[in-house]
């Protein structure tokens, strides 16, 4: 045996965690990083921007909405391409596309320049995700790999409070600029560490050896995975829309309620802060539970804390408290539905399987927050819009159970 078939055999049979794994889960874990990062880089300069360029703050929706199209995008195309060319590959571009993205950021000088850099960002760091996770679960002991891609998760809003804390320093000594110039200058280098140091995907590679077309979306309903895909893209949709609209409407709708912008944007770090220590608790506790009921549990949870929150809004102390336990368990929740989006597909359409789930969850990360909107324009009650904002947590749970009870499911979660 020798090869892509050798490399494929010695990746399935890793029985510890060894030194490749920890080389390929620290340089996917820095990419994620990198993506929260340069994701919520954009909203603490985004006046600054605004005044720069000559705009008004209510023409940046758009702006603040490129990256979640490009995101989208980059998704769908970079999961399909992984499969069929090289994880490895993939992902280094797609590094490379949203480090070269977020310097041009920092040299736009008009609105469609700006609008164009933030798409292209978008389209690499939704390129990156899928080969990450792929990348990161082929080359985890099968016994780890639903841990090891949840904690991985962390990585993100890890890198968004690294992101908020360097806008706060950088921002007014250096200018909105220097922000983009660090994180695009970051990603670049990394692409060239990725592309010298990073394994190829085993896999990817046997892929091209027998000459089999891999990558396609119809792998995602073929051999009775209709409808694990179904529910899972039902899932994926509700999960994203509640973490991104918790996260974008929290602030507005707590000073609506009376309270100032310092306190609103408090509680937003708290229910950050809370996601960051419920995706690892809960990553540590997937060796003994089961991805999709760690999930399910974690939707429950989200959608119960969330209405918590609008039922307390009056109360600072219970409205941090909740705030915190939101989003322990709606970030556990992504971070575990990645894990169950690389469990639901075996290792040739792992990168294509993830992609498109998290594609179609982008979708909800696009219509979520303007649904929001149209709540709050026809003057809905703080304690209904949460209720709203809690609904998708459980029909994602739903969808779940649903999913896990699938035959396509049942019979590859065990060796996925």
């Amino acid at each position: 045996m020798s090869g892509a078939p050798a490399l494929l055999a010695a990746a399935a049979g890793r029985e510890r965690f060894d030194t490749t794994s920890w080389l390929v889960a620290g340089l996917c874990a820095a990419v994620a990083f990198l993506d929260g990062f340069d994701t919520q880089s954009l909203a603490p300069a985004a006046k600054s921007i605004a005044d720069s360029l000559g705009v008004t703050m209510s023409a940046f929706g758009p702006i603040f909405s490129a990256s979640q199209i490009g995101f989208l995008v980059g998704a769908f195309a970079f999961g399909s391409l992984g499969d069929r060319f090289g994880r490895k590959r993939l992902l280094g571009l797609a590094a490379l596309v949203f480090g070269l993205s977020t310097l041009a950021t920092a040299f736009a000088d008009s609105y469609g320049a700006l609008f164009l850099a933030r798409i292209l960002a978008g389209v690499g760091l939704g390129g990156a995700t899928p080969n990450f996770v792929a990348l990161a679960s082929e080359f985890s002991p099968q016994r780890l790999r639903a841990r090891v891609v949840t904690c991985l998760w962390a990585a993100v809003p890890l890198g968004g409070m690294a992101g908020a804390f360097a806008s706060a320093l950088i921002l007014p000594r250096f200018g909105w600029q220097a922000i983009f110039l660090l994180g695009g200058a970051t990603p670049v280098a990394i692409a060239a560490v990725l592309f010298a140091a990073l394994p190829e995907s085993a896999e990817a590679g046997a892929q091209a050896t027998r000459g089999a077309a891999s990558g396609r979306l119809a792998d995602l309903f073929s051999e009775g995975r209709a409808a694990s895909t179904a529910w899972l893209w039902l899932a994926s949709f509700m999960t994203w829309t509640v973490l991104i609209v918790m996260s974008f409407w929290t602030p507005p709708l707590l000073q609506r309620s009376g309270w100032s912008a310092p306190s609103a944007a408090q509680i937003l770090a708290l229910n950050n802060a809370g996601g960051v220590v419920g995706t690892l608790l809960l990553g540590a506790a997937l060796t003994r539970l089961r991805p999709q009921a760690a999930l399910a549990g974690a939707l429950v949870g989200a959608a119960i804390f969330l209405a918590a929150m609008g039922a307390a809004v009056a109360n600072p102390a219970l409205v941090a408290v909740a705030a915190l336990l939101a989003g322990f368990c709606a970030s556990a929740a992504g971070g575990a539905m990645l894990a169950v989006s690389a469990a639901a597909y075996p290792p040739a359409a792992r990168s294509t399987g993830v992609g498109w789930a998290l594609g179609v969850g982008r979708i909800g990360a696009v219509i979520g927050p303007s649904a929001a909107g149209l709540l709050v324009a026809r003057a809905w009650p703080v304690n209904a819009i949460y209720l709203a904002i809690a609904a998708p947590a459980v029909l994602a749970a739903i969808f779940v159970l649903l999913l896990s009870r699938t035959a396509a499911f049942a019979r590859l979660q065990p060796s996925a």
